[in-house]
């Protein structure tokens, strides 16, 4: 009998504390901390079982490949993510998988680890093994890290997962994952996500952050001790509602970032930081930066001329789009 098993997921706008998610770094900055919010610009991955072999699709990139097995599938390296979550969950065939993504490959919103999310959850509930999810972001995480060959971090899947806003508490033994006291309609008002227009491959900029900080390099160190400080004051103004610390601690944020890797901007992207700034705002790139989304955070006026109201029209007037988005509060959906 032929089983059809579909799960989305949202993706994310991280606000503070990137990168510091990757282990082990956050092992040597106590109180490191990442923010985020997830987004309505979901994945999406359909299961059926009952083929023969494997069969791969993703609609976003219009590629297709079959195989008799997910290993020769893998050897091709032909649509690699789904086949090694597959591998991971211990499936070698029977399985079609189609693929679905609202943000484009190269945005900086997460939107490969939300894929993957949703393929080892309808993966894992068509073979009878449904994963909570403890057990199943540490399984996505491993399989992603071999798919592209660095090492990844984890906030994407929690967002993916758990929805809202979040704050991960990076303890040694343990990653802590708290819905914030923060309101969602708030956060919301207050921030905008503009393209930058160019994709970027994450995974460059977090190796040579990852590689500088085993190898001692002290400008990393002291910059990802700034971030640390600068999510942690992000983190604690968000929950208490003051929306103007907020923007102090993403600047804070921005400038330690560009301290740890200079290819982190674009000349776009100080554009975009340099006008939110100029009109009472905040911004920072998506993800490990070098392209992709900007997220600007900008509080609206009281009376209708706050930092939203002008920096919204400058950004959209000097080029660049608006992305719209709602903050998504669901999480992983399997049916």
């Amino acid at each position: 009998m032929k089983t059809v098993v579909e799960a989305s997921a949202p993706t994310r706008v991280d606000l503070a504390g990137g990168t510091l998610d990757i282990w082990p770094l956050y092992l040597f900055h106590p109180g490191a901390v990442t923010v985020n919010v997830a987004i309505d610009r979901r994945a999406h991955t359909r299961v059926e079982t009952g083929v023969s072999g494997v069969q791969l699709e993703s609609k976003d990139t219009l590629r297709k490949t079959e195989a008799p097995s997910v290993h020769a599938a893998i050897e091709a390296g032909e649509l690699s993510l789904p086949a090694f979550i597959l591998r991971a969950l211990g499936i070698d065939d029977g399985l079609r998988v189609v693929t679905h993504s609202r943000v484009p490959a190269g945005s900086g919103l997460g939107g490969s680890s939300a894929l993957a999310v949703t393929i080892a959850a309808a993966a894992g509930t068509a073979i009878g093994r449904s994963l909570d999810a403890d057990g199943l972001w540490p399984i996505v995480r491993d399989a992603e890290a071999q798919c592209i060959g660095v090492p990844t971090g984890v906030q994407d899947y929690h967002a993916a997962l758990h929805g809202g806003v979040l704050g991960l508490r990076l303890d040694p033994g343990a990653i802590r994952v708290e819905k914030l006291k923060a309101d969602p309609g708030v956060v919301e008002e207050c921030l905008l996500l503009f393209d930058a227009g160019a994709t970027r491959f994450s995974g460059i900029n977090n190796w040579d952050v990852f590689k500088g900080q085993i190898d001692g390099d002290a400008g990393v160190r002291a910059a990802l001790g700034a971030i640390v400080r600068a999510a942690g004051e992000l983190k604690t103004a968000l929950e208490a509602g003051r929306v103007d610390a907020v923007a102090v601690a993403m600047n804070d944020e921005w400038e330690a970032r560009k301290r740890l890797a200079p290819g982190v901007t674009t000349p776009e992207i100080d554009r975009i930081v340099a006008i939110a700034r100029e009109h009472g705002g905040a911004a920072k790139v998506c993800g490990a930066g070098g392209g992709g989304m900007v997220a600007v955070w900008a509080p609206p006026g009281a009376r209708g001329d706050g930092p939203r109201e002008r920096v919204a029209p400058a950004l959209r007037e000097a080029g660049f789009k608006q992305v719209p988005f709602r903050v998504d509060l669901r999480g992983l959906e399997v049916e």
